[in-house]
């Protein structure tokens, strides 16, 4: 079993317990859940073009892929939605290697305009299938949490991650 698959099912079940444990009370806030409502286990829930990363300079996010991985997270994902308490987002989060300038310099963009796009396009993905705009945003921070054991120009950082944030 590939290690991109073991942590995808990793993510998934702690994603389903830390829906159980909004789901148990209204009143839950992030001190509650450890800081986080389960950012922790949301950023193990990951898309990553063909569990390898995007390609390099590229946002582009190809529907049926998408649409593949979607069908196997998007009940969970609107689960933990559903359990949100008032005032917190699901926040899709852009990454990108360490490879080229992280803001442009006039004559290319940078990682965090990369980034960025790549949590957009999810992100507009996830509105396509039926995931309510109004509780997920985007963000893209560059190279700044690179994946751990994996060298900082390494393709597999160029993904997108979950996680719980306060708005």
């Amino acid at each position: 079993m590939k290690i991109s698959n073991i942590i995808r099912l990793a993510g998934v079940a702690l994603f389903a317990i830390t829906v159980a444990a909004c789901s148990s009370s209204s009143t839950t806030t992030a001190r509650d859940m450890g800081g986080d409502l389960g950012g922790a286990a949301l950023s193990a829930l990951a898309y990553s073009p063909n569990g390898g990363g995007f390609a390099y300079k590229s946002t582009y996010v190809n529907p049926a892929e998408f649409n593949t991985w979607a069908t196997k997270y998007k009940s969970q994902i609107e689960t933990a939605l559903n359990a949100l308490p008032i005032g917190y987002k699901l926040q899709i989060t852009g990454h990108t290697d360490s490879t080229g300038p992280r803001d442009g310099d006039g004559m290319r963009k940078g990682n965090v305009w990369y980034s960025t796009e790549r949590a957009r396009a999810v992100h507009d993905a996830l509105v396509a299938q039926g995931i309510p705009k109004d509780k997920i945003i985007y963000k893209g921070i560059a190279n700044d949490e690179p994946l751990p054991a994996v060298p900082s120009n390494d393709q597999m950082n160029r993904r997108v991650t979950f996680k719980v944030v306060k708005q």
